[in-house]
């Protein structure tokens, strides 16, 4: 999104703390940093989540996004100042950038990188794997879900309202008080989201933000045989100690596939000898590879799995951490895709996900239902018109909600 709208001419700068300047350079988007240089220790400690998985992993990200939040309420107002920011593209996981938003009076508009974070009694809570169904039992086991989800996130909420309490703004219960009610965008479509009665009017479903304008990846294209490819992503954090590569690279060996698996943070001479001399890169072009492939293995994180389903992807989905269990049962509920839990996995039951994925034809059918939603809904180019309504309405006409929640007005 960032690098769309910069191509049409706004200046799109990113806030963060100093460790991601590169990241920021990288993509051709200003930077500004916030916070110091030790403030850049949550990068390593963000890294470190590589090492943990389920609910461990949930509570190491709570503790990190209460530190992030408390230091961007301290130090942002400031720095949107400094440069003079006319309008914020606020993630919904940092709820601090909404909230300092609201202090300055700015429009801002909700992205929703992940699962939407917007609750509804039939919705399961983003940070579980349940499948979706509407009836008595299962909206009481999504409250009782709330419930955990609350008290995993009450030091966010308790450090965001001791700021906005010395700011003179009303406290926030629940993460939907710090959306935006004039846009929220969000990159599911609504054939492969749970279904949303109380969806507000204001969340878009654009499908895949992606955009032409990145980085061009090497990769030995010239190595590719022919064979049935199969795209492997774990996520860029993975830790290069895990079995999780050696047991996908066994199971697909002896499949008559080729294997191409994108390694992340870690160097792919980590992943030496592994069972069927798979293609490993560190960062593969995603796009390029999925264009081509039969199949893609992935931790359900949500850009590899819209991406896959852009071009029509089925998927073998072993969830991880964080909101990938929630992703993976939308592969499972939407029919394009096997799940398997990380616990259960081994190489014969992948092998056999592999051949019921690739050999049913109902998985590619519904993966191609999607792309076509997927490819109608507008993407980057959608996202960065919506970003223009919301930049170009007069303050007067912005939201009422935005309105109210100010000291003395907007």
């Amino acid at each position: 999104m960032g690098r769309l709208l910069s191509h049409r001419g706004h200046r799109v700068t990113l806030f963060h703390i100093p460790a991601l300047k590169e990241t920021a350079a990288n993509e051709g988007l200003g930077f500004h940093p916030v916070g110091d240089l030790e403030s850049s220790a949550l990068a390593d400690a963000i890294r470190s989540m590589a090492h943990m998985k389920g609910f461990a992993s949930v509570r190491f990200a709570v503790r990190c996004s209460r530190r992030l939040s408390d230091l961007f309420c301290r130090e942002l107002p400031e720095a949107l100042r400094r440069e003079k920011v006319d309008l914020v593209l606020a993630d919904q996981n940092e709820p601090a950038a909404a909230c300092v938003a609201e202090r300055m009076k700015l429009p801002f508009v909700s992205v929703c990188p992940g699962l939407p974070l917007n609750r509804e009694p039939a919705i399961p809570p983003p940070f579980f794997g349940w499948s979706y169904r509407d009836t008595p039992l299962a909206r009481a086991r999504n409250r009782a879900g709330t419930f955990v989800a609350d008290r995993l996130i009450a030091p966010i909420n308790r450090t965001l309202n001791r700021h906005r309490r010395g700011w003179g703004l009303q406290p926030i219960r629940q993460p939907d008080d710090t959306f935006s009610r004039d846009a929220q965008i969000c990159q599911l479509t609504p054939d492969f989201d749970f279904p949303r009665r109380g969806a507000p009017s204001c969340l878009h479903y654009v499908g895949p933000i992606v955009d032409g304008y990145g980085r061009r990846i090497p990769f030995p294209y010239e190595s590719l045989n022919g064979k049935p490819l199969v795209y492997v992503s774990l996520g860029t954090l993975q830790d290069p100690a895990s079995e999780y590569f050696r047991i996908i690279a066994r199971a697909c060996a002896g499949l008559d596939l080729q294997v191409v698996i994108a390694a992340g943070r870690n160097e792919p001479r980590t992943l030496r000898a592994l069972a069927g001399s798979p293609i490993v890169v560190q960062y593969a072009p995603q796009l390029e590879l999925l264009a081509r492939a039969s199949l893609t293995i992935t931790h359900a994180g949500l850009n590899t799995v819209m991406q896959s389903l852009l071009f029509g992807v089925p998927m073998v989905a072993v969830p991880l951490t964080h909101d990938q269990p929630a992703t993976a049962a939308r592969i499972a509920w939407s029919g394009t895709g096997e799940v398997i839990p990380p616990k259960a996995l081994t190489t014969e039951r992948l092998v056999a996900s592999i051949r019921r994925v690739l050999d049913d034809p109902s998985f590619r059918q519904k993966a191609q239902r999607i792309r076509e939603s997927a490819r109608s809904a507008g993407g980057a180019d959608r996202a960065a018109d919506v970003v223009e309504t919301v930049l170009a309405r007069p303050r007067c006409e912005r939201s009422e909600w935005q309105h109210r929640l100010q000291p003395n007005g907007a």
